[in-house]
């Protein structure tokens, strides 16, 4: 459909019946809900200026929207935090220049060491904790009787055997006639 030049001020001119029906197949189209969305908008109103001067980019930053403008403080945030830590780590380098390979080799195996240990640590205790809660009785239920109640309490004799193993895992069996091992 060509573009046609509707002057405002002219006379109102007759809508053949092939324009209405063409206006409103187009507008039932754009309303419809399988209606093509647009990809892309070219803008041809001309950039507005002042006087006889162009616009030109501003110094400073580039114009963005506020999430990018916190997440750009974010980093220069961060960049100027991690000055201290690569200023120590430097100073750390430059005292170990002058080192023998063998201390240099230990300086470096120690973070690794250290963090392997902690870790094993950490999985020991995580165990004991699970073990422990997992040894815990079941939560007790609390009966309200009206009248007279009588319990009887028989003992059970019970024998636990544990196995350990060197950074291993714990093995508490019961004897298999207990009545809650399975």
């Amino acid at each position: 459909m060509a573009d046609h030049h509707h002057d405002t001020a002219g006379p109102a001119r007759e809508v053949s019946a092939q324009e209405a029906f063409e206006a409103a197949r187009l507008l039932a189209e754009a309303y419809s809900s399988n209606a093509p969305t647009a990809t892309q908008y070219r803008d041809i109103v001309p950039t507005p200026t002042n006087g006889d001067t162009m616009p030109y980019a501003q110094p400073g930053r580039a114009p963005m929207s506020q999430k990018a403008t916190d997440h750009a403080s974010l980093i220069l945030a961060y960049s100027f935090g991690s000055l201290p830590v690569g200023a120590a780590l430097s100073l750390v380098l430059w005292s170990l220049s002058s080192v023998d390979a063998t201390t240099l080799t230990i300086a470096a195996a120690t973070p690794a060491v250290l963090v392997g240990t902690i870790g094993v640590a950490a999985r020991m205790i995580g165990r004991a904790v699970r073990d422990g809660a997992s040894a815990l009785p079941p939560p007790s239920t609390v009966h309200q009787h009206t009248g007279p109640t009588y319990v009887h309490h028989t003992a059970v004799h019970q024998e636990l055997h544990t196995d350990t193993r060197w950074f291993g895992r714990t093995v508490n069996q019961l004897p298999p006639d207990y009545p809650n091992a399975s």
